[in-house]
């Protein structure tokens, strides 16, 4: 249609749609002589002001951040892109600064094997002055090393703690309620606080629709705010986001705001359509006539696809569906306004630029890798291991995997599945990416079948006793890695470390390679594209600068539960942290499904042990009862049960007793030393259920007892 035309029928519009000339466009309806679209563009420009002012917020965290992994250029800071594993230079250089403070050649508490060992509570005593530089021999033998690692963690610049705005703003009147669950069932597990930025955009934009116009300004006007909006909320939905790198968010933390906005935004462009559909009817407008705008009707099917299927009885059930209608919906879109509105160009372009940095990000972030899976029947789950990347990511950050075979389906290369790393960066061995997969749906149940067909586990077919495999334990992360050398712990179970023994099977399957994993069993190769890393931290936090972190995980959140735990043992073997209790619990059905994962979880226990300022405790929390067959394990482990770090307690745990008795009771009481406790860290991953106990448990705090430990703070995955 000719961009000239001025009456009413060239103003047929569609999805987002504005008016289709550029006298439309210079209604005079719009307030203090701007057009609409320069009244919409305003609203958009507020909207950019309170994403730059929630940005501000984190800007000292972020400072503190960029300030401690000082000597990394911006974009390759942990958390950015996977890497393969460091030049021997540069794991020279790592191994000099380890030499700053060397663990003593005996343990400084015994290992965590055997019953009845008892842990001596001086590292604790409250009369220590950590600042006695030199005179370390005032103080009886077993506290030297204390004072003198202490005093080295200091020198060697620990994270600085940055309290959160939430922290800072706990004395205000009604700030706990911010955090609180807003309907938790029925709204994506939102907080007061997000439910609230909801209601306030949702009246801004109603009142920017109508503010001080009527008849046909309102629908042109409803047309531009779509319009205007489409480059933001493409950048709250995409991967990697230019607003979640400032906000220091995952896509997985903003998306709740990309369905909000997106939804009234459909809202705006159905009231935009059907508004001129009856201006049509009242003025005798011919059908026909409003038929030849093919463009608006293009931009509103395409709108309409994506809101069709983005409601959650389609994206739950099919979520391949929901994607392709995402993208050929939006493309359509994004082509038929151009035609539809000329000045849609602009914001187009803006919009495409968004989707192609995007990609471009993705595109680097991909990695085409051999992988091995192994099959864990106790968890029933499949254990997924890169061992070629071995650096870059953040604990509890995840990865998204595409599988290259038709083993998974005709269409698995197509499927991208997102996974929680379940190892840690850079460990001195270059363990690689370990991910655990629950075998749960369609494709994660064809995951655990190849990985079982493909050789079955040898603790399935009895091959190897269990109490054979756990003889070491007792000296499981003590030694030394030296160049060349596989650690005794590697020997054991290369499931931990990532570089153990394999051995070639005698009959792999079409396409594929076997190996046997020493201590899981067997493993099979495949080839994946692993994307990642994303997630993470909020809000740019270092969990390495708190005092105290207490990890509540329920199932298969163990993974995560895993990673957080060893990366913080790793920065304090670093001497790059100022934790010294660390406090995990993890809640299952079956207490079985603790025996695959002793090994790790021993090897973590005995590395602390080493370290004079730092103790771990892990508690189990089973709600099935135990079966005899693991009685007879346990029994037959050594020292005749459990290693003494390791708890296993029946029925679900009374958050808001544990979440006390760790704050109050455990890191109060720690030494403070010059600067003070420096903050409780809480994390917790599983279900909303779980999620929303611990932060009840974290709300029933006393703000006494918040001030006193320097600040709690939650961390949901």
């Amino acid at each position: 249609m000719s961009s000239n035309s001025t009456n009413t029928n060239s103003t047929a519009s569609a999805g987002g749609s504005g008016p289709s000339s550029s006298n439309g466009g210079n209604s005079t309806s719009a307030p203090f002589g701007l057009n609409n679209e320069s009244f919409a563009a305003l609203f958009g420009l507020a909207l950019l002001f309170i994403i730059v002012f929630f940005a501000a917020l984190t800007l000292p965290r972020l400072l503190a951040s960029l300030h401690h992994q000082a000597g990394k250029s911006l974009f390759f800071r942990d958390g950015w892109l996977l890497k393969p594993k460091k030049s021997a230079a540069a794991r020279a250089k790592d191994a000099l600064r380890r030499s700053l403070f060397m663990p003593p050649a005996e343990p400084t508490r015994k290992p965590t094997l055997g019953r009845g060992l008892v842990t001596t509570a001086a590292p604790f005593a409250d009369d220590i002055e950590y600042s006695d530089e030199g005179h370390e021999t005032k103080y009886p033998a077993h506290l030297r090393t204390l004072v003198r690692h202490h005093r080295e963690v200091t020198a060697a610049g620990g994270p600085r703690h940055v309290p959160s705005t939430s922290t800072v703003l706990r004395s205000l009147p009604f700030a706990p309620w911010f955090g609180r669950p807003f309907l938790p069932d029925h709204f994506s597990n939102a907080s007061n606080g997000q439910a609230l930025m909801c209601l306030v955009y949702a009246v801004g934009f109603v009142v920017v629709a109508f503010l001080m116009t009527s008849g046909t300004g309102n629908l042109k006007r409803s047309g531009w705010l779509v319009i205007v909006q489409t480059p933001l909320v493409v950048s709250l939905g995409s991967k990697n986001s230019l607003v979640g790198f400032f906000l220091g968010r995952g896509y997985e933390k903003i998306n709740l705001f990309h369905r909000w906005m997106g939804a009234l935004m459909f809202v705006a462009s159905l009231y935009h359509v059907i508004g001129y559909i009856i201006l049509w009817i009242r003025r005798n407008v011919e059908a026909r006539q409003s038929a030849t705008h093919l463009d608006a009707w293009a931009a509103f099917g395409g709108f309409s696809l994506i809101a069709v299927f983005s409601l959650p009885v389609f994206r739950r059930s099919s979520y391949r569906l929901f994607l392709h209608a995402h993208w050929v919906g939006y493309v359509t879109y994004l082509i038929a306004i151009c035609y539809h509105v000329e000045e849609a160009l602009y914001w187009v372009l803006a919009t495409f630029f968004v989707l192609g940095l995007d990609y471009i990000c993705r595109l680097f972030k991909s990695h085409y890798a051999t992988v091995t899976l192994t099959p864990l029947p106790d968890l029933q789950a499949t254990r997924i291991e890169v061992p070629h990347l071995t650096r870059g990511w953040k604990a509890g950050q995840h990865v998204r995997v595409r599988a290259f075979t038709f083993k998974l389906g005709w269409f698995a290369v197509a499927e991208a599945h997102p996974f929680t790393i379940a190892s840690v960066s850079e460990t001195r061995n270059g363990q690689g990416v370990v991910l655990y997969v629950k075998s749960a749906g369609d494709w994660t149940k064809k995951l655990y079948d190849v990985a079982s067909d493909s050789g079955k586990s040898e603790l399935e077919k009895g091959k190897v006793l269990l109490n054979s495999r756990l003889a070491s334990l007792e000296t499981l992360g003590g030694e030394e890695v030296k160049e060349g050398q596989v650690p005794a712990f590697d020997r054991y179970a290369a499931g931990e470390k990532g570089v153990g023994v394999f051995a070639t099977g005698t009959t792999p399957a079409a396409g594929m390679s076997t190996r046997t994993l020493v201590g899981f069993g067997s493993g099979t190769t495949m080839k994946m594209v692993v994307e990642g890393p994303y997630g993470g931290p909020c809000g740019h936090m270092m969990r390495s600068s708190f005092t105290s972190s207490l990890v509540v995980v329920g199932g298969s959140g163990i993974a995560y539960g895993l990673s957080v735990v060893e990366e913080l043992i790793r920065d304090v073997e670093k001497l790059q942290s100022r934790t010294r209790l660390i406090g995990l619990i993890w809640i299952v059905t079956d207490p079985a499904c603790l025996l695959p994962l002793l090994p790790i979880l021993t090897s973590l226990s005995n590395r602390v042990s080493y370290i004079p300022t730092l103790r771990f405790t892990l508690t189990v929390h089973y709600t099935r009862a135990v079966s005899p067959a693991f009685s007879a394990k346990l029994k037959t482990l050594p020292g005749g049960g459990l290693p003494r770090d390791i708890h296993l307690e029946p029925g679900r745990p009374n958050f808001k007793q544990v979440v006390d008795d760790f704050v109050k009771w455990k890191t109060n009481r720690l030494p403070r030393g010059n600067e003070g406790l420096s903050g409780v860290l809480v994390g917790v991953c599983g279900p909303g259920a779980l999620a929303r106990s611990v932060r009840q448990g974290v709300d029933a705090l006393g703000d006494d007892a918040r001030r006193s430990v320097g600040g709690v703070e939650v961390e949901e995955e």
